[in-house]
């Protein structure tokens, strides 16, 4: 039976999956990630009305966080418990992390990143960021995406294949 997590047990059934305190506790709160990590208001105003897409149907849902019309949950279903992101209006997983809570904190750190590039971004920014989503690999990965442009440019032709690669440097995969 699909089911949707109370909000009132949300934070705990987090917790108990493994995504850290400090994460949990700063969803909403990161002002340098106002847009990306998002309370989990809207999912739960959404979720209830869309429970007939196919990667919802028999699924016990945790909200983790809301980016616009974007959701990034945790289900649970006889195969087991993984992260998922998808989008309003559209029946498909756009992200699967599985349960490797570290490669969905590199991506919001990737998109931290790639969202202030023009901005110069600044290393010890950066690591502040990544510590309130619990992430300690920031300064790592800062290196790894500041690249010269013509570098940074020829890598992001690929997005999906350098993500991999940033991944298994970061022994993230």
């Amino acid at each position: 039976m699909t089911s949707i997590i109370p909000k009132e047990n949300r934070v705990k059934e987090l917790l108990n999956f493994g995504i850290s305190e400090v994460f949990v506790r700063n969803i909403g709160n990161i002002p340098e990630l106002k847009y990306r990590i998002e309370d989990v208001e809207g999912a739960y105003f959404y979720l209830p009305t869309i429970l007939n897409y196919k990667i919802l149907n028999g699924k016990r849902i945790v909200p983790i966080f809301d980016c616009g019309e974007s959701f990034t949950v945790l289900i649970t279903d006889k195969e087991g418990e993984k992260i998922i992101e998808f989008e309003l209006e559209n029946d498909q997983v756009y992200k699967d992390y599985g349960t490797n809570v570290d490669l969905m904190l590199m991506d919001l750190m990737i998109d931290y990143y790639d969202d202030h590039i023009d901005d110069e971004i600044d290393l010890e920014k950066y690591i502040s960021v990544g510590s309130r989503i619990g992430f300690n690999k920031s300064e790592d990965l800062f290196h790894l995406r500041n690249l010269p442009i013509d570098d940074y440019n020829s890598k992001s032709e690929d997005m999906d294949n350098w993500r991999l690669e940033i991944a298994k440097e970061l022994n993230i995969l």
